[in-house]
Formats: C-alpha cells, structure tokens, sequence
C-alpha cells in the first residue's frame, strides 16, 4: 500500500505545474503586457501581416513562418481567456477591444498589399487556409495549452514562439486580405473562419488551465453570472466547432473515396498493361477518369474498376477511360525517366525540407536571443534608477566556480570587494563549498564609487531575486573610488 502510495506521488509529481510556476502577480503583469495596444505593436504588427502575405504570394513558408514569429496576435486572445478565468471585466473588454482593432489593420494592410502585386495567382500556402477542419481545432487548443503553461513558468522558453508557428494566426487573415482584394468569398469566409477556430479555441485553452493552474480571481461575479458565462463559453466553442467537424467529416470522406479508387486501380494495373497519364477522382460526384497509355484494352479497364467500386461499395461510380495511345516499348521507357524524374524531386524535397528546418532553428533561436537581450537591458535600466551612481553594471548567464582556499564570505550575502576591476586582475566570488553549478546561473555584476552597507547588499539581493524569479542569482559588487578608463562596448542605451 505504501509503495502503491509513493508511486501516484512520484507521478504526480513528475506532471506537476507548480514546481517552476511564477507568481501570479507577474503571470498577470506579463499577459496585461501583452494585451495593450501601442505605436510600436500596431507597426510590427502592420511589418509583419505585410511579410506573412508576401510569403503566401511567393509560396515561401520560411517567410511565413518568420512573420508568425514577430506576430503581436497572441497577446490579446491569451487576455481574452485569462480575463475571463479571473474575472476580471475590464480585461476582457480591453482584450477584445484591441483583438478588434489589430483584425481590422491586418486585414487592411493584407487587402492593399494584394490589390497592389502584380503576383496575382493563388499559391498552394494560401490555398491551404481556405478549408478548416476539426483538425485545426485540435491544433489551436493544444497550442493555447502549450501557451499558457509557458507563460505561467518562472523561465522564458521557446515554447511560445513554437505556438506562434504551430497556431499560424497571421496567414488566415493575410488569406482573407486577398479574398477581400479578388473578391472571393469562399476564400475570404474560410480563411476567416480558420482564424476565429485559432482565437477561440487559443482562449479556450487559455480559460482551462487558468483554472488548472489555480490563478487568483481579479474581480468579482455573482454566482448567476458564472453560471451565465459558462453557457455563453459552451456555446460559442460548440457553435464554432460544428462546421469544423462538418468539413472534417467531408474531408476524411474525400480520403477514403480516393484511396478505395487508387487501391482499385492498382489491382486492375497487376493485370492490364497500361500506364495512367492523368487521372480526375471526385468523391462528391462518386466519379473516376483515366487517360491511359500502353496496349490495355480502354473498354475492359472500364468494366473491371466499375465491378472493382461496387464489389467495395462504392453504389453507382461513374467510370471513363480513354486511351491514349502507344506501345509497351513506349510505355516503359515513359515509365523509367518518370521514375528518374521522381527520385530527382525527391531528392531536392529533402533537401529544400532540411534547409526550410535549418531556417526555422535559426528563426527560433533569434528571438530567443532577443527576448533575453530585452530582458537583461530592462534589468539593467531598473539597477541604474536605483543606483545612478553606479559606473559598470553586468547580466549575463554563466558557470560558477568557487574557491574553496579561501576564507572569504560569498558576496551575495554580505561581503564586497574594494579593488579596481581589470582584465588582469578580476576579483574573486567564493564560498566555503568547493563546487561548480550545475546550471547557468545569472550573474549581476555593479561596480559602485561609493560603499553599499549590509543591509543594503541584502535588500538589493532580494529585490533581484524576486525581479528575476531566481533564487540562485549571483551578486557580485565592487567599489572603486579611482577615475575608471576602462572602455566598455555595447553599453545598452
């Protein structure tokens, strides 16, 4: 039994979300961050529907995806959900708002990049947007979960701007810019529709795990009321998914036709000598066309995949094949350079695949790049208000290693150095364990003219390691009361 009772809690705790969660306070401060609207967000935003739609014009998914990643999108509908596990009104209004107001300029600006290009043909990546199914759905909420699950952690992850790709709001809207521009609706509508399964379902996912997670309410509602909105809640997301499920059902149909008809016609090939030069299947006409090559008889192909569909039954197929003409010589050596061809585009598939995963790495890994440069700039601005006296001030992220020789209290807790820093001569953080770190712990490095006391040492400590959700974070002050020449580079404006 008690074994039994130490493996659920080994379990537990391997799926538990509360062991690197945030406080509530900055996971709130965080998403109210991101559902404002600003000069800078509407321009960014406006760069960014304009790069999604040049990448569905010359069909180039690094482009779009590129764009995706720059996208101020997510904000408002993690806000929308959020506000609405909190209940807080005033967010919710906030969020919708300016969810309104970042559609309106998206699609403003995607429906004059449009009319404009002289690109005019549909590509495959915009074509691709234009019929949502269930399966969109799923993507949605699972990405809304990954979503909030990494912006309730006390660590900046990739997994957001993973999100950002995997959701795909940007191209949606870009694809209804271009119904808008052209005139077609059908496209207009089912790109739209797409985008509004990825917000609502984002937000779903968003309201659900607020509640897993246990985030304090930031407003008050009657009991009435709660129950008022989870009707309205259920009922949008069934109202929404309804049509996804329709056209996923017609989907999985057009599947299963195509395939009985392939697997068909790949028997009666095992008998007949004939080669398909084009081929029409459509499953809501319950029709097959053929235009054949080699020495098969047309007429027999006919009647063979006809009885073939009804014994597997397909009721009424419509079946016509037409010959071509040719001989069996012809026909295999048609069949060997199609054969060379195939392997040829194959092999250049792979490797325009491997380039496409190489250029989504480095997409990733540039605004994870960024996003920690913006954090340590902030840092450093909030130390420099604080201790404006202050000549050198250090983030960054490195392995510590103490000198167990020496005497010396660690500077974190109460000590300090008195010397001047230079590249000869660096002073030196110890303790009495002699160890290396196990993780790259975050390094806050102020040079000082003037003497800190103990308590002020301690209190800036603390304030770092709340501001950084960091308790291992190293503190390392120095005090020079000598003119500094030494030249820094890149100083942060």
């Amino acid at each position: 039994m008690n074994n039994k009772v130490q493996s659920n809690s080994k379990f537990q705790e391997i799926f538990s979300l509360n062991h690197d969660q945030a406080h509530p306070d900055a996971i709130d401060n965080a998403i109210r961050a991101n559902v404002r609207v600003s000069g800078t967000n509407l321009w960014v935003l406006m760069f960014a529907i304009a790069i999604a739609s040049i990448g569905l014009n010359v069909n180039s998914t690094a482009v779009i995806i590129g764009a995706m990643l720059i996208s101020p999108l997510m904000g408002p509908i993690v806000g929308i959900g959020y506000g609405v596990a909190v209940s807080d009104v005033s967010l919710i209004r906030l969020a919708i708002r300016n969810m309104l107001i970042f559609i309106t300029i998206s699609l403003l600006t995607a429906t004059l990049y449009f009319a404009i290009t002289p690109l005019q043909q549909a590509q495959s990546e915009l074509l691709a947007r234009t019929q949502p199914n269930l399966w969109d759905v799923l993507i949605a909420f699972f990405g809304g979960s990954a979503g909030i699950i990494a912006i309730t952690r006390k660590e900046i992850s990739n997994v957001v701007p993973g999100v950002a790709i995997a959701t795909a709001l940007m191209p949606p809207l870009c694809t209804a810019g271009f119904g808008l521009a052209h005139g077609y609706w059908d496209y207009f509508w089912g790109a739209f529709y797409l985008f509004i399964i990825n917000c609502v379902f984002i937000a779903f996912a968003t309201l659900l795990f607020s509640h897993v997670l246990k985030l304090p309410r930031r407003g008050l509602i009657t009991k009435s009321s709660r129950k008022l909105q989870s009707y309205i809640i259920f009922s949008i997301v069934l109202i929404i998914m309804l049509p996804s499920g329709y056209l996923a059902m017609k989907l999985v149909q057009k599947e299963i036709f195509t395939t009985t008809v392939t697997t068909a016609i790949n028997s009666i090939q095992q008998e007949e000598d004939f080669y398909i030069l084009r081929s029409t299947i459509d499953d809501t006409q319950q029709s097959v066309g053929l235009i054949i090559n080699g020495t098969g008889d047309a007429q027999a192909i006919s009647q063979k995949l006809t009885k073939k569909l009804i014994s597997v039954g397909i009721k009424q197929p419509q079946v016509k094949v037409l010959y071509a003409g040719g001989s069996l010589t012809n026909l295999e050596n048609v069949k060997h350079e199609l054969e060379i061809n195939q392997k040829n585009s194959i092999q250049l598939q792979n490797q325009l695949k491997q380039q496409q995963n190489y250029i989504e790495t480095l997409l990733i890994q540039t605004a994870n790049n960024s996003n920690s440069l913006n954090k340590n700039i902030n840092i450093i601005k909030e130390i420099q208000s604080q201790y404006p006296e202050a000549k050198t001030i250090i983030v960054a992220k490195g392995t510590v290693w103490h000198n167990q020789q020496q005497n010396t209290e660690v500077l974190t807790n109460t000590a300090h150095v008195e010397a001047e820093i230079n590249t000869e001569n660096p002073p030196t953080s110890v303790e009495t364990k002699p160890s290396i770190t196990d993780k790259q712990d975050t390094i806050i490095w102020i040079k000082l003219t003037n003497n800190l006391t103990s308590t002020e040492r301690e209190r800036l400590h603390a304030w770092l390691k709340q501001r950084l959700q960091d308790n291992a974070v190293q503190l390392i002050i120095t005090v020079s009361k000598e003119e500094d020449n030494t030249q820094t580079l890149n100083t942060p404006k």
